[in-house]
């Protein structure tokens, strides 16, 4: 359905005086077409006076040729009465927002461009207005009219040239994302040659320190193309970490792969900006590598954030993070082949502690945090704000209702339990 052009002050057609104020918008109209090239000289000095990004003279050489055909178009309309939602858009005008676009020059130049033109011949028309031998109230209600019709054109006009701008900043936006796509994977997959010209072609420089990140959206909706949002959201953690311009390649509609630029020295990303940042998102979650450098870094801390990836698809825990780094990821990771054969594993190493519920839940985090602070009640009361009394007594009856002792498989054990807290129950029976 096509949008509504505003009417604004424009004489309602039928009226009474509709005839008559027709009669004087023609009259108006031939007169300024008498002084065609004058007023086409002004306007586009009024355009270049104002705007910036005009220095280049190809440009500007376009700008001439869309302001020449708005103003035959408008001169048209106007000596033959014909409606502005029957237009037809001057293909100059289209051609120059699209080299503008080609060119980088932001969308405001173009909107600028019809504010201060058609100010300009506003104040043309008001000057011919005034030459008319008529009555003082006919020539009021015809300048409303005029200044209506025109504000009714560029409100038209200024819509369909920004529309042929952002569809062609859209086309160079995914060609440009699909070369480097393709150039991602040829340095991922060593291809020969793919790192030359890297920088150039992606915006991101490979000399440097690394930390790769694979990003998704849980549970989107397979309809709806959320690139943008993860993109967003890239930049978003590329500020809060204080990174360099994040290089985003799209997996699909709800995963993508991104690379946060850390310098010479940059470390780690920070976790708690991190999910300060994931916390205004809570469908959008990240796996990430440890820290990399140059190429062989690039290449390695991707392959670990797909690695963390695979253990946060597999978990049931509801966290937005996961990092190759943390505690047992790695190791999990690896163990991710055979889904079926790891639970029963797990379930023969913890017996009944491998059950879903939450008197075994917090037992097996008691013992896991028992085991982390070598045997110690007391670090461990401290780590988990309990009461020394309450650890050893949940120590104690994990123990007696797995029935083993902690020394005869400890390695085990703790495996088995960070499995369990890495995975949720998709690992207990």
């Amino acid at each position: 359905m096509s949008e509504h052009i505003p009417r604004r002050r424009t004489v309602v057609p039928g009226s009474p005086e509709a005839v008559e104020i027709m009669r004087l918008t023609a009259v108006v109209a031939e007169r300024l077409q008498a002084r065609h090239d004058e007023i086409n000289a002004s306007m586009n000095e009024a355009i270049e006076h104002s705007i910036a990004d005009l220095d280049d003279p190809e440009l500007r050489d376009m700008l001439h040729a869309s302001v020449e055909g708005n103003i035959a178009t408008i001169l048209h309309m106007l000596r033959n009465d014909i409606p502005v939602d029957h237009a037809r858009p001057a293909t100059a005008a289209t051609e120059y927002a699209v080299r503008l676009a080609r060119r980088k020059v932001p969308a405001t130049s173009l909107r600028r461009a019809y504010h201060f033109g058609s100010d300009d011949l506003l104040a043309q028309i008001f000057e011919e207005v005034r030459e008319i031998d008529v009555d003082p109230n006919a020539r009021l209600r015809l300048l409303h009219h005029l200044a209506g019709w025109l504000h009714s054109y560029v409100d038209w006009i200024s819509r369909i040239v920004l529309d042929a701008y952002e569809d062609e900043r859209r086309q160079i936006e995914e060609r440009s994302a699909s070369i480097a796509a393709s150039v991602v994977r040829g340095v991922l997959d060593d291809v020969p040659g793919a790192h030359q010209g890297f920088a150039e072609r992606t915006g991101y420089r490979l000399e440097q320190q690394h930390v790769a990140a694979v990003m998704w959206i849980a549970q989107a909706n397979l309809g709806v193309d959320h690139t943008e949002r993860l993109r967003s959201l890239a930049g978003e953690l590329s500020r809060a970490t204080k990174s360099a311009t994040p290089l985003f390649t799209a997996v699909d509609r709800n995963t993508a792969w991104v690379w946060f630029g850390r310098g010479s020295h940059g470390g780690e990303l920070d976790r708690t900006s991190v999910q300060s940042v994931l916390a205004d998102d809570p469908e959008a979650g990240i796996a990430l590598g440890r820290l990399g450098r140059d190429i062989t870094g690039f290449r390695t801390s991707h392959r670990q954030a797909e690695a963390a990836r695979d253990v946060a698809s597999v978990a049931r825990t509801g966290h937005q993070l996961t990092a190759h780094g943390d505690r047992a990821v790695a190791v999990v990771a690896m163990l991710l082949t055979d889904i079926d054969a790891l639970g029963v594993w797990v379930a023969d190493v913890l017996g009944p502690l491998a059950s879903a519920t939450e008197q075994a839940e917090r037992m097996r985090g008691t013992l896991l945090e028992f085991l982390a602070n070598g045997g110690s009640y007391q670090a461990t009361a401290e780590r988990l704000l309990l009461h020394r009394n309450t650890v050893k007594y949940r120590v104690e009856r994990a123990i007696a209702l797995r029935g083993r002792p902690l020394d005869s498989d400890r390695l085990d054990l703790e495996l088995a339990l960070e499995v369990v807290r890495l995975l949720g129950d998709v690992v207990l029976p």
